[in-house]
């Protein structure tokens, strides 16, 4: 499908949106990211419309997939921070801080940014003598400055929420190379930086403190931390943590023994302790793989019933409890589920799980299963894309009578193909 194309159905779905059929909005966002996992637009239009009908959760996925592409968006960073105040306040106050970037001053996002900043926090005493024992007692915190916390309130009207979430969709994406999310080190290692050189060192303190409380051995951390005390003012508690340093680094020098003979004991010991979860990892995986296929069979007899929501929920535990490494049982649950949605008109959601199958074992895919694809692309009308699947079936066993009717659904197809070109 040409970008055209994916521009025209971004413009249906922003139009079915602002009339107010966010049902349709939805297939049509996610027919985008069908054809492009890359359109940060129709992410971003996806977690919109999920927030407007209260399905939070998938609204914070789709966030985060249009924040994977472009972690620039003021918009996308400014929604998430909304979103996660109360679930989850120290992403929500990192997400906050990557809106303020690009957006500039705003209320609920200055205060959201707080959310983890204490209000006052006491200096190292400098009483103690720094020891190996307590190193992360030399990791100080410095007052920020101007901080004004405001406190929210707790019971604000859930519309109000939702007007403050759903952030206008008014500038173009521009596609960037993916990056870690706000919680990762590369992306505290980046904040941390940005703030020394825009003068915000108090902050930037707390970001390697937060660093090192992951890894107190990380010498990198602790440099950052050196140079924002010294550019804060505080010379002596720098050089504490230079010192930190150049002990880390003696440290890494040296050579550690290990006697011969506990050494092999050790890895005797370990052996035998490996085996043995092994095989309660085996007998596990056995009772596993036999609850699933319990459950894969229910979902077939329910979808021979029509009863494709029971069926789909049955094939969901199937998956669930089968090992990563019983790839022709996952491929046939993949399977049973895109036939259960295919059954729920969920088109979309169908060609997912036969792709997912595909992946999984491209050598065991189907006339069947290429030509149910090729039938829900139909019904999505990507017509192009379901005669590459239809034709594909026909040289994968199909009996006669199915064949005829893949034939028949090849010719549908590029007759409706051909309407498509004329409206275009």
């Amino acid at each position: 499908m040409s970008d055209i194309d994916i521009r025209q159905l971004l413009l249906d779905a922003e139009d079915n949106a602002n009339s107010g059929n966010y049902i349709e909005s939805a297939n049509l966002y996610k027919k985008v990211t069908i054809i492009d996992d890359n359109s940060s637009a129709a992410w971003y239009g996806l977690g919109v419309i999920h927030a407007k009908l209260g399905n939070f959760e998938n609204s914070v996925n789709s966030f985060e997939q249009a924040h994977r592409i472009n972690p620039d968006h003021g918009p996308t960073n400014a929604n998430l921070a909304l979103i996660l105040e109360k679930s989850d306040s120290e992403r929500a106050a990192n997400f906050a801080k990557m809106a303020l970037e690009n957006i500039g001053e705003n209320k609920d996002l200055l205060r959201i940014s707080k959310l983890n900043i204490p209000k006052e926090i006491k200096l190292f005493d400098s009483s103690h003598s720094y020891s190996e024992e307590n190193e992360e007692e030399g990791i100080i915190n410095i007052p920020a400055n101007a901080i004004n916390e405001e406190e929210s309130d707790d019971k604000e009207e859930l519309d109000d929420k939702e007007e403050a979430v759903i952030a206008s969709e008014e500038e173009n994406f521009q596609e960037v190379e993916e990056i870690d999310f706000v919680n990762s080190r590369t992306a505290r290692t980046s904040r941390a930086s940005k703030m020394s050189q825009r003068g915000d060192h108090a902050l930037a303190v707390n970001e390697w403190k937060e660093l090192l409380k992951k890894d107190s051995s990380d010498v990198s951390s602790w440099k950052g931390l050196a140079d924002a005390l010294s550019e804060a003012g505080y010379v002596d508690r720098a050089n504490q943590c230079l010192q930190r340093v150049q002990e880390l680094i003696e440290l890494e020098k040296q050579e550690i023994q290990i006697d011969e003979k506990e050494e092999l004991e050790n890895l005797v010991s370990a052996a035998k302790e490996v085996k043995e979860k092994m095989n309660l990892h085996e007998e596990n995986d056995k009772a596993n793989v036999n609850e699933s296929i319990e459950w894969y069979n229910k979902g077939l007899i329910l979808l021979t019933e029509n009863n494709a929501n029971e069926a789909l929920n049955c094939f969901n535990k199937a998956l669930s409890g089968s090992p990563d490494e019983e790839i022709e049982l996952r491929v046939r649950i993949h399977n049973g589920k895109g036939h259960s949605l295919y059954q729920l008109n969920e088109y979309a959601d169908s060609i997912q799980e036969y792709h997912a199958a595909v992946i999984l074992d491209p050598s065991s895919v189907t006339g069947r299963t290429l030509y149910n694809m090729g039938s829900s692309y139909a019904a999505i009308e990507l017509y192009a894309d379901a005669v590459k699947c239809f034709e594909q079936a026909k040289g994968r066993g199909l009996v006669d009578e199915d064949l005829k009717l893949c034939k028949a659904q090849i010719n549908r197809c590029k007759l409706l193909i051909k309407e498509q070109k004329k409206l275009n």
